[in-house]
């Protein structure tokens, strides 16, 4: 099995999720960094605040909900609610759920990757969604909230719910002392970390603790070629898209994983990781015998899995690139998957990505006319 370093690089900066404008990509980094949450059960409040005072102020009635035609897996056709009117108020004035005011639609997105979709009342007589617990992403979405649509205009300020959630009003501050009385906006969605500070993430010129590569803004990430093959593993320089961080240390509950040749891996419990059999999978998956691939294709089996609670802030981090393969990067000398693979392709948790090259002596042969 190779291990090569292939293509060109270009450097680019960018941030963390979702405006379409790159100029406001930083900046939303920034206000994530403020506006940080940091464990998912405080993800899932944010946006369970959000959908509980879009209804109640903006909706009113379980009555105002819509058809939107779609198939229930409970049986019948989901319905949603809308906040206002896109013609009346383009930019999303006064909506929690952001300018497209579909109040359950942007629950989903913000907690659940795509599945069957249930319905069911909730204790306020509204129709709510949900969809299975497997779906549920590894690293919930939250919006965060500004004074003007555009996070890049420079009259914009960065407003917090109630340190609470209170209530459904919006403050300059996270103490919730100073009540903002102005018109407000979702500026964009924020999600949280996994990785502890001191491991290693592979860069151009070696392995770097994720927390020293995300204060030096390290773009020259190094990834799996899209094209690489379980037995022809090939290591390119990507781009770096986002780093993400904890703002606050939180306790969270880690898996410890220690190879038979000493390696160990601190991540998350739904960190995906590489296996063996060229398949991610989610770290608290894992189990004493499954092996994890080195870089250069080297299986290193599990000789110890314990579980530890850690107190401090974790880390993550995407590149660029969207195909499957090459999310894949190398910490702690380990292949495991980017973050997408918690959210946009959870899909592809407990698949074989990484396939082996078919032999040519069992290809079909073409003889020559």
């Amino acid at each position: 099995m190779s291990r090569k370093i292939c293509g060109a690089m270009a450097l680019v900066v960018v941030a963390m999720v979702l405006p379409a404008q790159v100029r406001a990509q930083p900046l939303l980094l920034g206000r994530c960094t403020v506006d940080n949450l940091s464990t998912s059960d405080m993800a899932k409040l944010r946006v369970e605040w959000a959908r509980k005072c879009a209804l109640n102020q903006n909706v009113g009635h379980p009555g105002a909900a819509f058809n939107t035609g779609l198939s229930s897996a409970s049986g019948g056709t989901l319905k949603d609610y809308l906040e206002s009117d896109l013609e009346r108020n383009s930019m999303g004035e006064g909506s929690f759920a952001g300018s497209n005011f579909q109040v359950n639609n942007a629950a989903m997105f913000a907690l659940y990757n795509s599945g069957p979709t249930y319905q069911a009342l909730d204790t306020d007589g509204y129709q709510q969604w949900s969809r299975d617990s497997w779906r549920r992403k590894g690293r919930p979405l939250y919006p965060t909230f500004g004074t003007t649509p555009d996070i890049a205009d420079g009259d914009n300020l960065q407003l917090f719910p109630h340190k609470e959630l209170a209530n459904c009003r919006l403050y300059f501050d996270k103490e919730s002392t100073q009540p903002a009385f102005t018109a407000f906006y979702v500026n964009g969605y924020c999600e949280s970390a996994c990785y502890t500070a001191e491991q290693k993430i592979l860069f151009a010129d070696g392995d770097l603790p994720i927390r020293e590569a995300m204060e030096a803004l390290r773009e020259d990430l190094i990834t799996l070629t899209p094209d690489s093959t379980f037995d022809d593993l090939q290591l390119q320089p990507n781009l770096t898209y986002s780093y993400t961080r904890e703002l606050r240390d939180a306790e969270h509950t880690l898996s410890v994983i220690t190879a038979r040749s000493g390696g160990q891996l601190r991540l998350t419990l739904e960190h995906p990781v590489i296996t063996g059999e060229g398949r991610i999978v989610q770290a608290q998956t894992l189990k004493v015998g499954d092996a994890l691939v080195k870089a250069d294709g080297t299986l290193d089996p599990i000789a110890d899995i314990q579980k530890a609670t850690f107190f401090g802030k974790v880390y993550n981090l995407a590149p660029v690139t969207t195909d499957r393969v090459s999310n894949i990067l190398v910490a702690q000398g380990y292949l495991v998957g980017s973050v997408r693979f918690q959210n946009d392709e959870v899909g592809y948790l407990n698949r074989i990505i990484l396939y082996r090259s078919i032999p040519a002596d069992v290809l079909p042969q073409v003889e020559s006319p």
